[in-house]
């Protein structure tokens, strides 16, 4: 028979509720866990409200400019990314720690504020006592190697110059953004990175990833370099990892090429040790690519039992077969053609000293900070160069 005390302890757990209010309440915002103290790879996106379609070039241009801007003041590394009309989604390297000192403090600073801005407040930091000096650094510190607070200002500073420029109130964005961390091996990284510049692919918006310009794999195809850093980590990290099914067309290449059997080993074990050392931006754009057309290849989906299948969009299985016996090499007049593009988004082409003079007589329209005007285009002649990046 049960005592008081047995019974009033079973009447307390009868009465309590099955689900906290606090934990409700975060499941219904979407569970977020982010590694401490440690660096970390993680996926991040976010969606317009009502998933409107808000995004034209020149609002994709904009985001990328402060999505560079805002991770470099944070120390976070873009590794690739993807603007669509109504979402966006970024890969990104989170530092465990950032430790700078004054100096290098005000220099972040000056990527993110005004001259003005900076001046201002070096010079009443330089008034400060020095405990008040190290706590005005550890605020600014604190925002940096910090996931949530990159996100916040990056989101919504996008969405102050979208609200001024479409003379609209309110908040853009349909909740809060969703995070997905990334364990650091090559089939994950790889993978992840490739869904993110599948995107509009998948969508139907081209008929190759490299042809769009606003994300990662397109924007370094292009010719930009900062892309392509984050491509070249992507890529080194892999260590040369490939597709299984890629590998084992090119050991049936290279059997067929090869005079003896043990030259087989040999050429393939310096193939892979080629793209685990790339020593130049095609290498990397090979390894990745190989990657790209493995996990784009369309297959058919089931909507619903009752309905027929569908073909989801993506490379065809021939397309596929040939990029693996390219072994990703993309050749020099599809790489021209997306740079052939920079005649169409620039605002004018031409001598280096054409387009210092261009950007003289309209200074108004070009940020502060911008220096020269004339940009490379790779795959022609130097005399030819590009004014872009209107601000």
């Amino acid at each position: 028979m049960k005592n008081d005390d047995q019974v009033k302890k079973a009447h307390v757990w009868e009465n309590m509720s099955t689900v906290w209010a606090g934990v409700g309440e975060k499941r219904r915002r979407g569970l977020r866990i982010l590694p401490k103290n440690t660096g970390y790879f993680v996926h991040v996106t976010s969606r317009t409200v009502g998933q409107a379609f808000m995004f034209g070039d020149e609002e994709k241009r904009v985001f990328v400019r402060m999505m560079r801007q805002w991770a470099g003041f944070s120390g976070l590394s873009v590794i690739t990314y993807c603007l669509m009309d109504n979402h966006f989604h970024v890969m990104l390297w989170v530092p465990g720690a950032v430790d700078l000192d004054h100096a290098e403090l005000r220099t972040t600073l000056e990527g993110i504020w005004p001259e003005e801005k900076v001046l201002a407040w070096d010079a009443f930091y330089q008034k400060q006592r020095s405990e008040v000096k190290e706590e005005m650094d550890a605020v600014v510190v604190a925002r940096m190697g910090n996931l949530p607070e990159f996100m916040r200002v990056l989101k919504q500073s996008f969405t102050c110059w979208y609200n001024r420029k479409h003379g609209r109130k309110g908040t853009l964005w349909e909740a809060r953004y969703r995070s997905v961390v990334v364990e650091g091996n090559p089939l994950a990284l790889m993978s992840v990175a490739a869904y993110i510049d599948l995107n509009p692919l998948r969508a139907g918006l081209v008929d190759d990833p490299m042809a769009y310009a606003w994300s990662g794999y397109g924007a370094s195809m292009e010719g930009d370099s900062t892309a392509r850093e984050g491509l070249e980590v992507l890529v080194r990290l892999a260590r040369g990892h490939q597709p299984q099914v890629a590998l084992n067309l090119r050991r049936k290449q290279v059997s067929q090429s090869s005079e003896h059997w043990r030259d087989i080993g040999k050429t393939m074990a310096q193939e892979q040790m080629q793209r685990a050392l790339p020593r130049n931006w095609q290498e990397v754009q090979a390894a990745y690519r190989i990657w790209l057309v493995n996990k784009g290849a369309s297959k058919a989906d089931v909507l619903q039992v009752k309905e027929k299948f569908r073909q989801r969009k993506g490379f065809d299985p021939v397309q596929v077969i040939a990029e693996y016996e390219k072994q990703g090499v993309v050749p020099l007049h599809e790489r021209l053609e997306g740079r052939m593009q920079t005649f169409s988004r620039g605002v004018a082409v031409g001598s280096a000293d054409y387009l210092e003079s261009m950007m003289n007589e309209f200074r108004s329209c070009f940020g502060c900070k911008r220096k020269s005007a004339a940009k490379k285009v790779k795959g022609f002649s130097s005399l030819w160069m590009s004014l872009r990046e209107v601000d």
